[in-house]
């Protein structure tokens, strides 16, 4: 059972009877380019409930851990999935193994075809930017671990923070190593109870991980 503070619970232990189940799922694939094996990081939730944001704080980091390093692709000039276009993958077939951040998306969100989509935006910290992660090939650490924290988010108006059969993209990342890390995501669940609810994920390779809702 995942323990992050006594204020959180496990979802299968005192959680409310209406409490929405909600899992992270951790995806493993071959990539395009040889050696390296693409990862990609869902959030299970139900129907009409969104996710928001994902965030990392002081408190409760949020950490992604490539020891072996990821790739980045030289062609996506985003941090997200914004600057992904598949009209170039066929001239470029590596720069489907870039590794980015999103919610929902796999491209840009006008590119998407997805009607009322929004591109995520991001928030960091100045005096220790995130970003680098997504940008920066060979990046081994993701830590978004300060007071002033950070993340990136869409509106509640974002129709791809929204599951298709049941999944929102949460990120992509391909490395030719392990993947491990702690995830935090703020979802707007279809319950009376709550406005919103913040959920952390503990995870170390591929499979389903419980979470456990935090402050």
């Amino acid at each position: 059972m995942l323990c992050v503070s006594a204020a959180a619970w496990s979802q299968d232990a005192a959680a409310p009877d209406s409490m929405p189940v909600y899992l992270l799922e951790v995806v493993k694939m071959e990539a395009t380019q040889r050696g390296l094996s693409r990862y990609e990081i869902h959030l299970q939730l139900p129907e009409g409930h969104r996710v928001s944001a994902l965030f990392g704080t002081d408190t409760y980091p949020m950490t992604l851990h490539a020891p072996k390093g990821v790739f980045n692709s030289p062609y996506n000039g985003s941090w997200s999935a914004t600057g992904m276009n598949a009209k170039f993958f066929d001239a470029m077939p590596a720069m489907q193994d870039d590794t980015y951040a999103t919610i929902g998306l796999r491209t840009g969100a006008r590119a998407s075809g997805i009607e009322g989509a929004a591109d995520p935006t991001m928030v960091q910290d100045p005096g220790n930017p995130w970003d680098d992660f997504f940008t920066q090939d060979g990046e081994t650490t993701l830590a978004i671990d300060t007071h002033t924290g950070g993340s990136w988010f869409v509106l509640r108006s974002a129709t791809n923070g929204a599951p298709v059969d049941g999944h929102v993209l949460l990120l992509q990342v391909s490395t030719p190593g392990k993947l491990s890390g702690a995830i935090n995501v703020q979802v707007f669940p279809l319950v009376p109870e709550y406005s919103q609810l913040r959920m952390r994920f503990e995870f170390d390779g591929e499979g389903l991980f419980q979470g456990a809702i935090i402050d």
